[in-house]
């Protein structure tokens, strides 16, 4: 049988959260990463929507995509101690909420926010939309990148009122999540690693520029100095700490498996 294929977004924190959770199951699979817009033509082919990435790919047909598909499709397979998801029913919902909020609303922020700056500035994101992508997806975006831009713009449906909005919502987000980590507690949930400190850590982490992520970040000194500000304020605070702590202690050595 053929390895599984993860069919990638390239930049996507998601997808990032999903590649942490194949890794640290130790799960061997090859990733099809493709470049912002190509990206929804790749997952049409598999019978997928545009926003259900990345697909996961098992002997020719999808098995399941979004982080939190392959995680619940995954983790019943699991060895215990492997096990990202609490036994009780109770642990579960609490685990999965704070996923849904990390990942979707202030990850959700996080993307429009970072995308509206970011994509302003080809030279800064090149390496982000373009590493190991198809050559074809390269030379298009190398030609037509701010029509590219605009089409993410128009699809994301943003402008700087909705970046403005999303700054608001990041403060917020890590806000909430220091008040959660004054206790002492090392996890999001319990006294082990779950999925909802994996997503926490991949949709937050661009906001610190984690280092670890592996969906090709910017370069914090080619960044935009307002952007550079915001970066270095929170990286020092309680969440930015606890993010790079996940990436330092639980995010395995990997390379793009193209």
């Amino acid at each position: 049988m053929s390895k599984p294929l993860l069919i990638t977004l390239l930049p996507s924190s998601g997808v990032d959260t999903s590649r942490w959770v194949l890794a640290h199951y130790d799960y061997a699979y090859t990733e099809r990463p493709h470049a912002p817009i190509f990206h929804v033509l790749a997952l049409k082919s598999w019978g997928l929507t545009k926003d259900q990435y990345p697909g996961l790919v098992v002997d020719g047909k999808v098995a399941a995509y979004g982080s939190k598909g392959i995680t619940l499709h995954l983790d019943p397979q699991m060895p215990e101690e492997k096990r990202l998801m609490p036994e009780d029913e109770a642990g579960q919902a609490k685990v999965l909420e704070m996923a849904n909020y990390a990942g979707n609303i202030v990850g959700g922020a996080v993307v429009n926010w970072s995308y509206w700056n970011l994509l302003k500035y080809k030279s800064v994101v090149w390496s982000s939309v373009t590493t190991s992508v198809p050559w074809y997806e390269k030379l298009t975006l190398r030609v037509a990148f701010p029509l590219i831009r605009w089409a993410m713009y128009k699809g994301l449906e943003l402008d700087q009122t909705v970046a403005d909005e999303a700054l608001k919502t990041i403060y917020e987000g890590f806000d909430k999540i220091d008040a959660l980590l004054a206790d002492g507690r090392t996890y999001m949930y319990g006294d082990r690693l779950t999925y909802a400190d994996l997503i926490t850590a991949a949709c937050l982490g661009p906001m610190i520029l984690a280092q670890g992520y592996h969906g090709m970040l910017p370069n914090h000194a080619l960044c935009p100095v307002f952007m550079q500000k915001v970066y270095t304020e929170l990286r020092q605070r309680p969440t930015g700490l606890y993010i790079q702590r996940m990436y330092d202690l639980h995010r395995p050595a990997q390379l793009l498996q193209v």
